[in-house]
């Protein structure tokens, strides 16, 4: 099931999103590093799958 991009995909959204309400409750500037992070582990994930699945 977590091959699939179509599943996988959303759930980083719904991740994403959750994380991001999460946030912004919070200081920015204490999260910004954490939220970058954030960010590159998700495209470096997303990378890895388009690659493995071609």
């Amino acid at each position: 099931m977590l091959d699939n991009p179509f599943v996988v995909i959303p759930l980083l959204i719904a991740l994403f999103l959750t994380v991001y309400a999460f946030v912004k409750r919070l200081d920015w500037a204490k999260w910004r590093i954490v939220w970058a992070v954030w960010v590159v582990l998700i495209v470096i994930l997303l990378t890895i799958r388009l690659i493995q699945s071609l």
